[in-house]
């Protein structure tokens, strides 16, 4: 399918997370020009550039719900001063992520994609409204001498989950969308720009929380959420308008799927039984599940490391969050100039297997170095960190979309979830879960955690390696529909 130019008509996209295969569509429709501001963006340009408008209010009222719950998670008045707050929240994630993912795809096989998005994304709207206002109301009627009720905490603890869980659903949702507009070609050329305005998106909404809060207090930022949300269900109903107008709505290939599979008992198995028939069909969304939990795991130890660290450095609640707030914003800007200078010049040189091999071994780099220099200093502890970061929301986001693209349905919406939500989610919070144990256990230091994360660096580094077997030994931007690795 062809897109005008990856910068063109409305300038910059805004999507992280999810891929699928492009319906089959007519030629008239492939070709067939739209005019827009007197620029000519194709039908499939203009469902696209309409997502990505869904997917950046969706990223960009997420910064606001991300500062909002932790402030309150870690506020004396409303959440807890313990350091071990932050990894025992992380480990509901999981089992919240399974739930909602659970109730997804009963929504997608009954009512299709296009129910399945406007469904959650009102419901998460609503939600985040609902835990503003009962939260407000329960701190307004506690004295400010008083330590938070047992009900605010238990629903501080549900926002910040809640708000750990939507985020991954919704974002994949999109990019399943654009995965299913858009060809390997197509896609190596977009999803770095696409990934990159995300990464700009979300940093123009960090550097905006400060007088936003000031205005309208913590529980205000995660009402602009839910009004983000709705923005980006319009925007999303208009891409899956033009689409379904023009011939390459993903719904179609939906009731394909389910036209074929109709009178087969697969049809009503648990999404865990899906999963594992899903893996063994596929072998290589098995070893990107098993990248993935070992990579977010990866994520998940940096990130506890650089804030132990920066407590140690910085014990000013105020100057932590001032620091941090900055930190998001240089690690999502330095995650645009990948996305939209780096990735689209080189995107199409590269081989999947060389890019997956690639970023398990920066991080081993910076763990040696961390292990070399210890005490590692606050700067080479947050560059680890940022650096991860910058992998995730950067290159790997970009090489992890185009993995989906030669799939089938079930591989890209189905498998997309599991891997993109259960999978993130399980890594962190089984993490979270093995980090808090182990505090319990015995001191769990700086050095301790050091030298975890070079562990589960060489342990990323080995998943890496298994999951290129079932990758195609093609450059990327080459891979076509039913391509196939070196094991299938």
């Amino acid at each position: 399918m062809v897109l005008s130019s990856p910068f063109s008509a409305a300038g910059l996209l805004d999507i992280r997370g999810g891929a699928a295969i492009a319906a089959a569509t007519s030629a008239a429709s492939v070709t067939q020009k739209t005019g827009v501001f007197n620029v000519g963006l194709s039908n499939e340009s203009l469902a696209t550039l309409s997502m990505a408008m869904a997917m950046s209010m969706h990223f960009f009222g997420y910064e606001f719900a991300r500062s909002a719950t932790m402030t309150l998670l870690t506020s004396s008045r409303t959440g807890f001063k313990s350091n071990a707050a932050l990894p025992f929240a992380l480990a509901f994630v999981c089992p919240a992520s399974l739930a909602m993912l659970s109730i997804y795809t009963k929504v997608l096989d009954v009512a299709g994609p296009r129910a399945a998005l406007k469904s959650t994304a009102i419901f998460c709207s609503a939600g985040l409204s609902i835990f503003a206002l009962v939260l407000r109301s329960l701190t307004l009627s506690t004295p400010a001498s008083s330590p938070p009720l047992p009900i605010t905490k238990f629903l501080v603890v549900s926002l910040f989950v809640f708000r750990e869980a939507y985020v991954q659903l919704m974002a994949t949702q999109h990019w399943s969308f654009m995965g299913s507009v858009l060809d390997s070609s197509s896609g190596a050329k977009w999803f770095g720009p696409i990934a990159g305005a995300s990464s700009i998106s979300s940093a123009v909404a960090g550097y905006a929380i400060g007088p936003l809060v000031n205005r309208f207090g913590v529980y205000g930022l995660l009402v602009l959420t839910s009004v983000s949300l709705l923005a980006s269900l319009l925007f999303a109903e208009g891409a899956y308008t033009i689409a379904e107008r023009h011939g390459f709505n993903p719904a179609d290939q939906h009731k394909s799927s389910k036209s074929k599979s109709k009178g087969k008992p697969s049809s009503h198995e648990s999404l865990i039984s899906k999963a594992d028939s899903l893996f063994k069909r596929v072998p290589a969304l098995k070893w990107l599940f098993i990248e993935t939990l070992i990579c977010q795991g990866l994520s998940t130890v940096l990130n506890v490391t650089f804030i132990s660290k920066l407590r140690a450095v910085l014990p000013s609640d105020a100057d932590r969050a001032a620091w941090m707030g900055k930190f998001y914003a240089y690690a999502n800007m330095v995650s645009g100039f990948f996305q939209f200078g780096v990735i689209p010049l080189t995107i199409h040189h590269l081989k999947p297997a060389w890019v997956w091999t690639c970023l398990p071994l920066i991080m081993i780099s910076f763990g040696v170095g961390q292990i070399l220099k210890f005490p590692p200093t606050l700067i080479l502890t947050a560059g680890a960190f940022m650096t991860m970061k910058t992998i995730e929301y950067s290159v790997r986001g970009v090489v992890n979309e185009l993995l989906y693209v030669p799939l089938d349905f079930e591989s890209r919406y189905v498998g997309k979830e599991v891997i993109g939500m259960l999978g993130y989610r399980l890594g962190k919070s089984g993490t979270s879960l093995l980090l808090s144990a182990a505090g319990y256990a015995c001191e769990l230091g700086l050095k301790e955690l050091t030298f975890v994360s070079l562990g589960m660096s060489v342990l990323w580094l080995g998943s890496a390696r298994k999951l290129t077997e079932y990758l195609p030994d093609t450059k990327i931007g080459r891979v076509s529909p039913g391509s196939k690795g070196r094991k299938h």
